[in-house]
């Protein structure tokens, strides 16, 4: 029997869901408008499991994007997850959601000796990073910088690397920095659930679920919370 994991991504202005079969995305229903994730992402739980008629008991596991990426977006996407869980007694799969992005390039540029840069916006010239090979493994782990003409030259300094492509929505200002030959821009700029099937399937053969009590989105870099300022001289 096909293993089935609906998978959730909220952590950008893209909302989506993903019913994913053996690793393969099977339906999904995606928007990029940025506000509402919260009513949108359970009215398309509510649409993928009419349109493939089953109940949402019969999934075997929840996949989410765990971040980087919007702190109001990961809190709505692992609370529902973790509604999901709780409710239908599931297991919780968590990806990293530039890991995912790093997956949806690949689907574009699949060729050996390559890297994946997943950068995704944190204002001004500032990203969230992350660097993989052409297996999808950690070159560097996600981390927080401000993107320089030479932020990825080390790349190049690897041997079995000949290729390097950029993914994400920051690569856009990222573009101007870039005038090496091995560079590519990715079209892929958002991340997707479609692109989060085949690692949320690896995930669950492996058994690698998180704890539904106490897991928390990785948010990378901590929102900038301020407070308000006083008025009338008070």
């Amino acid at each position: 029997m096909a293993i089935k994991i609906l998978a959730l991504e909220t952590a950008t202005k893209s909302c989506s869901t993903c019913l994913g079969r053996d690793g393969y995305p099977w339906i999904v229903k995606e928007t990029k408008s940025e506000k509402g994730h919260a009513e949108t992402i359970t009215l398309y739980i509510d649409e993928i499991a009419k349109t493939a008629a089953m109940d949402l008991s019969e999934m075997d596991a929840i996949a989410v994007s765990q971040g980087p990426g919007s702190y109001t977006g990961l809190r709505i996407g692992v609370s529902t997850a973790k509604g999901l869980c709780y409710a239908l007694n599931k297991p919780m799969i968590a990806i990293d959601t530039l890991q995912a992005l790093a997956f949806g390039a690949r689907q574009e540029h699949r060729q050996s000796q390559t890297a994946y840069v997943a950068l995704m916006d944190a204002r001004r010239m500032d990203a969230y990073v992350g660097v993989y090979n052409d297996q999808l493994e950690i070159i560097k782990a996600p981390y927080f910088a401000t993107l320089e003409a030479d932020s990825f030259d080390f790349l190049l300094e690897m041997e079995e690397i000949e290729q390097v492509v950029f993914v994400g929505d920051a690569v856009e200002k990222y573009a101007d920095l870039i005038n090496k030959e091995q560079f590519v821009l990715s079209p892929v700029r958002l991340p997707s659930a479609k692109y989060m099937s085949a690692l949320a399937q690896k995930a669950f053969e492996q058994q690698e679920f998180v704890d539904v009590a106490y897991f928390e989105p990785f948010y990378l870099k901590q929102p900038n919370i301020t407070k308000p300022k006083a008025r009338f001289g008070l």
